[in-house]
Formats: structure tokens, C-alpha cells, sequence
């Protein structure tokens, strides 16, 4: 049996036979697939004292074998292994990782095993000819020298694509050429080749579950409508939505993805299905106790560029979510109640510097007749927030409304007095209700916005409830629009 040690090269064979190495496994323009498989399997015992169990036939009938049982879990992927006798890679990777006791026990239990020998040009030829029926509508393979050896995963067809002018029954991936990993490009060890195999495997499964399942039919849509949905709804959501089949399509597409609500259990479960680097968005609880659950997984999430932060408390944590997160550009912070000018005066000073958008969501901003602190602000300027966006609009407390009723200018200078912070603000949008945009349409109240923001260019009133039928509101806003214009013609100004 050959040897599992990933170190060695091979070099050390004193039994192998010269004369073997310069002959070629297949005849020269083989006319029977069972014979010149059979050639190389009797090839491979004398070379390497083993052989995996390699599908003596077509390579269209390993496929209906592999696929045909009506038990989806005994449907296995076919591996196609690619021969060159003239590669120097070939007789170290045979020997260290085709022929290992390891791989070869895998194999037997979860692939079908079809080998193909393209020493001899004429055998080359028949194999493109052999992969252009089966793969007629897909990419070609360069099948030469130099990528030799070669691993190539052929599992049947997804879903996503039967959609498309796709004619063929399979779809391939080639896992291994050369010397390297393709998904990887990492240098081959045993360990490594183990892994893609065991991912593969994963995929071919996952696909099987889905073929059988067929979201299409269960949910009575197309599949182009199912992945349009799934691009507005959490990973969550879309999983609550079409079942954990929806991973696997996720997976192939290579779709970015949001995550609504993050646990141990729920990383566990995707990261076997869908990539890491896919996930872009992350909506975190601030909890304390939920946080140090999860806190081992965040370094794994290194592609997110938008955080969303539930109750965050702790200023400090949003500087330690920037070593997780080196992409982050959008942070979102969500508040159940008010909070106050001291708490977004710390928020403004931990903000990294990568942040270009920046929400804020709570019930409530509390003016300076509520939060005493904000008197002794020292005021920290951010020169790196391009867009903001500020929503009260969900809630309206009691402390809130009463100061606002008997103090109507501390609703925009409660705004004011936060977006003076950002220097380099260019948009601006404010979720409010409708009694309170009420108190934003004289145009004093925005000329100190239009001169203290020199780039702010936009500006949205985005009005819970509708304000088409008030006719006062709709008076105001016209002559707010024109007043604008005077002063800064540039600026656009709208409410939604």
C-alpha cells in the first residue's frame, strides 16, 4: 500500500520499475474504454502496490451510475482522475495522494472514480471528443501536459442553471490541476486534497437534496424570481422562506448575503453550506452575554462591509468590530429608547475611520432640556461620514413629544447639533412622522445646515404616514424647495 506521509516526495523508491515509467498506461489510440481502464488499474498495482477503485466504463455510464439510485444519500459525485505519464508531477502525486490507503478508502465510499490516460495524443483527442457530448454547452477543459495530474468533480446539473439554454445533464468543476488547488491555489498535500474532495462531496449532496426537493415547483416561482427575493432578505429569512435548500444555489451563484441574527448553532450550520467571504452584512445583538458566544466567529467574517448594532452601549466595542471587520464602510446603530447627546458624542470619537455611512435608529434624540451632559461636550469632529441617515420615526415617548410640544426649534437644532459633527457630510436623510416635519419647513431653521455643510448636496425628509392629502404641508414644501434653490441651487431637497 502506498504511503500517507504528505512529506514524502516519492524520490526513495527503490522497487519501482524504470521500464513501467517510459510505458504508457493506455494503448496508443485505445478503441475499448474497459480495456485501457483495465491497462491502467493492473499499471497502477505494479507501480504503487494500489489502485483506487476505478469505474471500469464510460465515462457517461460512471455517471448514470453514480446518480441512478432512488436513495439520495447513495448518489454519489464522479471524481475523473487525468493521466500523464510524461508530467513529473504525475509519479509523486500518485504515489503520495492517489494511491494513499486514505484517499483511497474516501473515494470508495463517497465517489465514483473514472481515470483517463492522455499520454498518447490520440487519447487525448478521444477524451475531448468523450467530454464535448457529455459537457456540450459548457467551458472546455485544457486537457495537455502541463496540467497534469488533474482532479475533476462532475455532479448533476443545479436547478439555477436548468433555467438557462443549458443542454447537458452534468456540470463539472475542475478541483485540482497541476500541482495546485483551484479554489485555493494552494500547493497539494494530502491533508488539502482531502478537504476539496469532502467539500465537493458537501456540494453534490446539497444539490441532490435540492434537485429532489425543487424550490421551482414547491414554490410555484421561477428561479430568477427566487434569487431577486432572496437579494432583500437576510440569510435568515430566505432560509425561513425556501428551507436551507436555498444555501447550496446561495453557494453557487457566489451571492453576497446578509446576516439578521447570528448564533453558534446558525454559523455552524451555514458555514458547511455557503463561503464566508459571501457574507457581507452582519446585524449583531450587543448583549454581553450573547456577544461572548459568538465573539471566536467574527475574525471568519473579514469581507463585511456593513455592521448593524443592536443597543450597543460600550462605545469601545465599535473599535475592536474594526479589527474583525477591515472592510467595514457602513455602521448602523439601533436603540429601543432615546438616547442622548453624550452617548453620540462618544459613538461620533470611535468611529474608524473607513466609516462613510453612518444610521443611527432609536426612539428618540434627547435635546439639552433632557441630557445635562451635553453641555460639557467637547466637541470631536468626523471628517470621513459622507452619508447619514437618522430615523425616528418608529417611535414617539412621551419625553420626547413634551419637549418638542413646548420647545418647537429643539427638533431642528437636536439635528443640527448632531450633523455639525460631520464635516464632510454630502447627504443627509431624516425618518420622521408627520407632526414633526411639520417643524422643519421654515427655511431659518436650515440656513445654518447650508452654511456650516459646505458639501451636504442632498437632503430627504422621508415622512411616516402619508402627507399627500395635506394640502398646508404640501404648500410649505414648495416654497422650502424654491428657497433652497436661492441660496444653494445645487442642493436638492425632497421629501418622501
Amino acid at each position: 500500500m502506498a504511503n500517507d506521509d504528505d512529506d514524502d516526495d516519492g524520490s526513495d523508491i527503490s522497487n519501482y520499475d524504470i521500464d513501467l515509467i517510459d510505458h504508457s498506461p493506455f494503448p496508443n489510440d485505445c478503441q475499448s474504454e474497459v480495456q485501457s481502464i483495465e491497462s491502467l488499474c493492473q499499471c497502477f498495482m505494479h507501480r504503487y502496490n494500489a489502485c483506487p477503485a476505478f469505474f471500469i466504463g464510460s465515462l457517461e455510464e460512471a455517471c448514470q451510475e453514480a446518480f441512478s439510485s432512488i436513495i439520495i444519500k447513495e448518489r454519489r459525485p464522479v471524481l475523473v482522475y487525468i493521466h500523464h505519464d510524461k508530467n513529473l508531477l504525475t509519479n509523486r502525486f500518485c504515489w503520495n495522494i492517489l494511491c494513499s490507503e486514505m484517499i483511497i478508502d474516501y473515494l470508495l465510499d463517497d465517489y465514483i472514480v473514472w481515470p483517463w490516460d492522455i499520454t498518447f495524443e490520440s487519447n487525448r483527442n478521444i477524451l475531448i471528443k468523450i467530454w464535448n457530448k457529455i459537457f456540450p454547452s459548457q467551458t472546455s477543459i485544457d486537457f495537455s501536459l502541463e496540467q497534469c495530474p488533474m482532479l475533476i468533480g462532475i455532479m448533476r446539473e443545479s436547478l439555477y442553471k436548468k433555467d438557462s439554454s443549458s443542454t447537458s445533464e452534468y456540470e463539472f468543476t475542475v478541483l485540482f490541476k497541476n500541482e495546485t488547488l483551484t479554489s485555493t491555489e494552494e500547493m497539494f498535500s494530502l491533508k488539502s486534497i482531502l478537504k476539496e474532495l469532502s467539500i465537493f462531496k458537501e456540494e453534490c449532496d446539497d444539490n441532490e437534496q435540492a434537485l429532489s426537493f425543487d424550490l421551482i415547483k414547491k414554490s410555484d416561482l421561477s428561479w430568477e424570481v427566487i434569487i431577486e427575493i432572496c437579494k432583500y432578505l437576510s440569510l435568515n429569512d430566505a432560509i425561513n422562506a425556501f428551507s436551507s435548500n436555498i444555501l447550496f444555489f446561495l453557494r453557487k451563484l457566489k451571492a453576497k448575503v446578509h446576516i439578521d441574527d447570528l448564533s453558534e448553532i446558525f454559523i455552524n450550520t451555514i458555514l458547511r453550506k455557503i463561503k464566508s467571504n459571501q457574507i457581507i452584512s452582519l446585524r449583531l445583538n450587543s448583549d454581553e452575554s450573547k456577544m461572548c458566544m459568538i465573539l471566536n466567529y467574527l475574525s471568519l467574517f473579514n469581507n463585511v462591509i456593513s455592521l448593524n448594532l443592536i443597543n450597543l452601549e460600550i462605545m469601545q466595542q465599535i473599535s475592536e468590530y474594526e479589527i474583525y471587520f477591515p472592510k467595514l464602510t457602513c455602521l448602523s446603530l439601533c436603540y429601543n429608547n432615546e438616547i442622548g447627546f453624550n452617548l453620540l458624542q462618544n459613538v461620533i470619537s470611535y468611529l474608524p475611520e473607513s466609516i462613510r455611512r453612518f444610521e443611527i435608529h432609536c426612539a428618540g434624540v434627547l435635546c439639552t432640556h433632557y441630557d445635562i451632559d451635553e453641555f460639557n461636550i467637547e466637541y470631536i469632529y468626523n471628517f470621513n461620514i459622507e452619508y447619514f441617515i437618522l430615523d425616528i420615526g418608529q417611535f414617539q415617548l412621551t419625553s420626547v413629544k413634551e419637549c418638542y410640544q413646548h420647545y418647537e426649534s429643539c427638533f431642528l437644532n437636536t439635528i443640527y447639533d448632531i450633523i455639525q459633527w460631520m464635516r464632510r457630510i454630502q447627504c443627509f436623510r431624516l425618518i420622521t412622522n408627520k407632526y414633526n416635519v411639520k417643524k422643519l419647513l421654515g427655511i431659518d431653521h436650515w440656513k445654518t445646515f447650508l452654511y456650516k455643510c459646505n458639501l451636504l448636496n442632498k437632503i430627504t425628509l422621508q415622512v411616516i404616514g402619508s402627507i399627500l392629502e395635506d394640502d398646508e404641508i404640501q404648500e410649505k414644501v414648495r416654497e422650502l424647495q424654491l428657497k433652497f434653490d436661492c441660496i444653494r441651487p445645487s442642493i436638492k431637497f425632497q421629501i418622501v
